[in-house]
């Protein structure tokens, strides 16, 4: 215990913990434990046990509340409101920084350089340095004038926006040497616009047979199709099936054709959906600005320069290029220039080493947020709340383990030790073994998930929990635990079809050849940003989909074998939903079904009562009060808003004569109120339902509350609830499917890993593929076809280093295949320099 026990216990006083008593936040049960500061704490358990509700939904929320309670009541107003934890006291809390799962800003303005203030003190190096050299015609500049979206930054010609987006005719013909209407055009293979009635009525005019190649019909014809007859008014007749199937209906039409070219441009400009502008934008280019060649910067960013590069340049660079122009502008100061340059150079050198070792440096600056992988985003987030140089903070970090490959872990590793060597407590939200047995604390929670959790089943040094039968994690901390997952690996043989993408590119990733074998279970590895996420979002689930779409493929110029496939899912960890009536129940429609059996009771026949009068979304049986949200937001007026329970239905969301019918014994609230396992047992009709239940049981959400709003919802958990629809959809199709999922196992417990596999295996009987991208090599060895990418990150990653079955992947080079040789071999990732793990018997 002394091993571990260092700076949680020399000197320990009274105000050197934090006193947590009786919690009872979400599923936490009158919790009361006393964590150590100015260390580091993991808080463990399996997904649903407890852990973040204590760590973040408790510690941070109180810690948030506690400052905006010092705030004026004319500040607090524009500040959105927040719920206050449940729990009776906790003593010796500080401030906090939290960095949760939440996704970055996906608004095109936010950049890494803006998640990070990194564009603060470029802005501001560049707008002071160069008036400081002394020349007397130097322009008077602000740091406004480098930020493309201010009137002062912006290009004076696009305003910023860097060009304008033009329909190409390459795009809507793809396939010049089929006929127009039977392969050759995406855009005309599929219902966009009345212009293509026109089409027919053209070519029946001018005498030109349409179900010849595009490539042999008259070039005259070519050219009005894709740009317009002008003035020639062209008479149309189409007749087409009424929306209802039982009739038909016919119209006529006499104007000139405007062209595909100029149709395209008009349907995506008036697309009011971002759904819609995303399928138009498969037949359009972006056009750059003349004047400042597609960046949006005015004359400022790209003008003046700085070590070598302009502001426009320089934010184009990856982060670790950026680390060195810093090294280089550091010996151009002159005297009048250090006092300013030095100060700024400094912060801006912190948070650039800061990215650097927390795995992002290959991201350039002015990469998107949206366009970064989960991992990416979340660290990029942690580098810009670990730059404080405050001490005395508590740092809230969930999960920042997650989408890193264990030779980034050590950074992680150092970096919040360093933190709590200045002065800081971190509080570690983790569930990986090699982070936890590094913890000098540990809060375990447990002992299951959901209601069977809730409660602290060891609290101590890391060597407790291991030695603590009862706690499920402990298990995983002790060296002979052996493998985290298992299943049979079925390799590719003769009988294996196989998909292949050819001329892959896509943002660092280029690639000759990607074999996919179909019908298995294919895992990419390779370190944090070697081309996985792009590889498979971009490329394999984007283009496959657009292909099987027939639109064109954007990031690959050939996909050989896609005919295989019936439908293509890619699963990611966005929101189900983003109110509290979005809910697992709603999202996997097994309230439908619900529904269904409630309204066939005779007490709902007496009442006249239908299916949507047990839908809070209408107004038929949902409570008038509150709308069906059980909750109301009272006006505080110069105070947040904070929500209450309704005082009329008591937060069961549904009227009285609605609670009065019943099913089996339960309301329609008490089933919402139900875990999936609990509604397993309730409901064994109709089997569509009971297939629903026991699909999310399969993915480890046996504990999930079946009305949980889905705002509660982690992005781990949001994943599996879109796991468990493919495994129905799998099973329900006439064709083979293809799901693809980025880290699946990202935010759980290694205990409930083993589910995850089981789901594939699932997928896999009913004649999916799985593609996934993981770091968890303890899922890797036990896939059926390696992909490791590579050799590095950024524009020294993008290529595949290995491939094949994971044990020749284990034989090669890279750091990939040293860690997944020694999984393979059963010795544990993690080094304890400071001693081992005592051996524990399970109960």
């Amino acid at each position: 215990m002394d091993l571990y026990l260092t700076r949680a216990a020399e000197g320990a006083g009274r105000d050197d913990f934090i006193d947590v008593v009786r919690a009872r936040t979400h599923n936490l049960r009158d919790v009361s434990v006393q964590i150590p500061k100015g260390c580091l704490v993991a808080f463990t358990g399996l997904s649903g046990s407890g852990k973040t509700s204590l760590a973040i939904d408790t510690l941070h929320t109180e810690a948030q509340l506690r400052y905006l309670e010092g705030l004026s009541p004319f500040v607090r107003q524009y500040i959105p409101q927040r719920t206050r934890p449940q729990v009776d006291q906790i003593l010796g809390l500080s401030a906090t920084l939290a960095v949760d799962q939440r996704r970055a800003n996906h608004n095109p303005r936010s950049t890494v350089a803006t998640i990070t203030g990194i564009n603060s003190h470029l802005g501001l190096l560049y707008s002071r340095l160069p008036e400081l050299r002394g020349k007397g015609d130097a322009p008077v500049l602000t740091a406004a004038h480098f930020d493309h979206h201010s009137a002062e930054g912006a290009c004076p010609s696009c305003h910023g926006v860097g060009g304008d987006w033009k329909s190409a005719p390459d795009l809507i013909v793809t396939q010049p040497e089929r006929p127009l209407f039977d392969g050759a055009s995406p855009w005309f293979a599929t219902w966009h616009s009345t212009e293509h009635h026109f089409v027919p009525a053209l070519a029946e005019k001018r005498g030109v047979d349409i179900n010849l190649p595009w490539q042999e019909l008259p070039e005259s014809f070519r050219h009005e199709v894709l740009w317009g007859t002008g003035t020639e008014v062209i008479e149309a007749n189409f007749t087409a099936k009424s929306r209802s199937k039982t009739g038909y209906w016919s119209f006529n039409d006499s104007q000139p054709m405007i062209g595909a070219v100029a149709e395209v441009e008009r349907v995506l400009a008036n697309a009011s959906t971002p759904k819609a502008k995303q399928r138009y934008r498969a037949y359009v280019r972006k056009t750059p600005c003349p004047e400042c060649g597609g960046s949006g910067y005015g004359p400022a960013a790209r003008s003046i320069k700085l070590g070598g590069h302009t502001y426009q340049e320089l934010v184009e660079l990856e982060v670790k290029h950026v680390r060195e122009w810093t090294l280089a502008i550091t010996t151009e100061l002159d005297d009048a220039q250090r006092d300013v340059g030095e100060p700024l150079l400094a912060a801006l050198t912190a948070r650039l080493d800061l990215l650097m070792r927390l795995g992002v440096g290959h991201v350039q600056l002015g990469r998107s947020a949206g366009s970064l992988s989960g991992g990416e985003a979340q660290r990029t987030r942690l580098a810009a709340q670990l730059a404080t140089d405050l001490t005395g903070l508590i740092f809230v970090l969930d999960e920042p383990g997650a989408g890193l490959h264990p030779a980034d872990k050590a950074h992680l590793l150092e970096i919040v030790l360093g933190l709590c060597k200045a002065g800081n407590t971190v509080l570690l939200v983790e569930h990986d073994p090699e982070l936890i047995a590094r913890a000098d604390w540990v809060v375990d929670m447990g002992p299951g998930a959901g209601s069977e959790g809730g409660r602290v089943v060891v609290s101590g040094p890391p060597v407790e929990v291991a030695a603590s039968a009862e706690s499920v994690t402990g298990r995983y901390l002790r060296p002979q635990s052996g493998g985290r997952a298992a299943r049979t690996q079925r390799m590719p043989d003769d009988r294996t079809s196989w998909l292949e993408l050819r001329g892959v590119q896509v943002n660092n990733v280029a690639v000759d050849t990607v074999r996919i074998p179909l019908g298995h279970l294919v895992c990419l590895t390779g370190v944090s940003g070697s081309g996985k996420s792009s590889l498979l979002r971009d490329a394999l689930g984007g283009d496959v989909k657009r292909v099987m779409d027939r639109e064109p493929a954007q990031y690959t110029d050939a996909i050989l074998g896609a005919r295989e496939l019936g439908w293509v899912t890619v699963i990611d960890q966005e929101p189900i939903g983003r109110t509290p009536r979005s809910n697992p129940a709603t999202y996997t429609k097994a309230f439908d079904a619900i529904r269904k059996l409630f309204a066939a009771t005779d007490r709902a026949r007496e009442i006249g009562a239908n299916a949507s009068s047990f839908s809070f979304n209408s107004n038929k049986g949902r409570c008038p009060a509150c709308e069906g949200y059980g909750q109301k937001l009272v006006n505080m007026h110069f105070l947040p808003d904070i929500w209450v329970l309704c005082d009329v239905c008591e937060g069961r969301r549904f009227t009285q004569e609605i609670l009065d019918v019943t099913y089996r014994g339960m309301t329609i609230s008490d089933v919402l109120e139900l875990s999936v396992a609990e509604a397993v047992d309730s409901f064994d009709e109709p089997r569509q339902l009971t297939e629903t239940l026991e699909a999310l049981q399969r993915v480890g959400l046996g504990y999930m509350r079946l009305g949980q709003s889905a705002t509660e919802l982690s992005g781990g958990e949001a994943q599996r609830l879109k796991l468990a629809t493919a495994i129905q959809r799998g099973g329900r199709a006439n064709r083979n499917g293809l799901v693809v999922m980025d880290e699946p196992v990202s935010g759980l417990h290694p205990a409930d890993v083993q589910k995850i596999i089981d789901a594939f295996d699932l997928l896999l009987a009913a004649g999916t593929s799985v593609v996934i991208a993981e770091h968890d090599l303890h899922v890797a060895a036990w896939s059926d076809w390696l992909i490791d990418l590579g050799p590095g990150a950024g524009a020294d990653g993008g290529r595949i280093v290995a491939e094949g079955p994971p044990d020749q992947v284990a034989e090669g080079e890279g750091s990939t295949a040293a860690y997944l040789s020694q999984v393979m071999a059963g010795r544990p990732l993690f080094d304890l320099n400071e001693g081992e793990l005592p051996t524990a018997t399970d109960g």
